[in-house]
């Protein structure tokens, strides 16, 4: 008798033993490595952030960030695998304006604002940037000398639909500035025509300037796009200061993880994303390429990303690339 008894009593120790430990091993995410997709090719911009933060992260997580690079259709297959991924914390990508930008162009199957927004940690800013020689020292002054002579001095950008193109048309729609916009293939391109003296003013990731921008270089910045001055460029004002606004400020990066991913999860990865940002490590990476420090932690990411579908949304209607 008492061992048909016991039978039943063990069975009930098991089981409540097992939903502990199942519950504990809830608590103890992540307990594999963390996949982080790129969807550009190794080597560029995006890349180096992705890697870099995945090399500081190590620090604040128990398992490692594997970096995946799926270039493809302007970062639609990266973001796709993203999306269809199982929204358990393992999968998560690097997220930036081609997310949106790609989405409104009809060019990937779901909405940009279909994931879980963990972090936003730094931005390319873009800078209103003219040959030092130029005879214009500020933006205001520029901006009116378009509206005296329209069309007749050059705004240029990285190509047709880039994000300083639509920079590019923000900046004469909220300042009726009348500067004639010029898409060039590339930045590249765009500062080889500005150094040459064969356009008058550019766009620019801060990136793509630093280097020209020093004492002695050949490149004069008149405006930093952004909420505040970039400790890279002290004397260059922000476009707040001149109370410009509605312009996109750059390229920036951010984590984002599949929707539907649990509170938990999303939290353990804000808070390690938080240290990461404040890492020494981190902050001499952006600070040695050039990047602004311009982090946001989940509901505020969520909030930033949808007041940029709003813009973006905007601009690309009035140049005709929504789809």
């Amino acid at each position: 008798m008492k061992t048909i008894r016991i039978i039943p009593l063990l069975i009930v120790i098991f089981f409540v033993l097992s939903t502990v430990a199942t519950t504990h091993g809830q608590e103890k995410y992540p307990s594999k490595p963390i996949q982080l997709i790129v969807p550009m090719a190794a080597g560029g911009g995006t890349d180096r952030v992705a890697r870099a933060l995945a090399e500081t992260l190590k620090k604040y997580l128990p398992q490692p960030v594997l970096v995946e690079n799926l270039p493809g259709a302007g970062s639609v297959v990266g973001m796709s695998k993203l999306h269809a991924s199982k929204p358990d914390g393992y999968t998560l990508g690097v997220v930036s304006g081609y997310l949106i930008t790609t989405a409104l162009g009809g060019m990937a199957k779901f909405p940009a604002t279909d994931f879980t927004f963990i972090a936003k940690t730094s931005a390319d800013t873009f800078t209103f940037s003219v040959p030092f020689e130029s005879k214009h020292r500020t933006l205001r002054e520029m901006i009116e000398a378009s509206k005296a002579e329209p069309d007749k001095i050059t705004l240029a950008n990285a190509g047709t639909g880039a994000l300083t193109h639509l920079a590019s048309v923000a900046l004469n729609q909220n300042t009726r500035s009348k500067f004639r916009i010029v898409p060039f293939v590339g930045g590249a391109k765009e500062i080889t025509a500005l150094l040459g003296g064969h356009i008058d003013a550019g766009v620019f990731s801060m990136s793509e300037v630093l280097g020209q921008s020093q004492p002695g270089g050949k490149i004069r910045n008149l405006a930093v796009f952004s909420d505040r001055r970039t400790p890279k460029l002290p004397d260059t004002p922000s476009l707040l200061e001149l109370d410009i606004k509605g312009i996109p400020e750059g390229p920036w990066q951010g984590i984002a993880a599949p929707k539907g991913l649990p509170d938990d999860i999303k939290n353990t990865l804000i808070e390690a994303v938080t240290k990461t940002t404040n890492d020494p490590y981190w902050k001499d990476f952006i600070d040695k390429f050039g990047y602004a420090d311009r982090f946001l932690p989940g509901k505020e990411f969520e909030a930033f990303f949808n007041e940029d579908v709003r813009m973006l949304e905007g601009l690309m209607k009035s140049i005709g690339t929504i789809k």
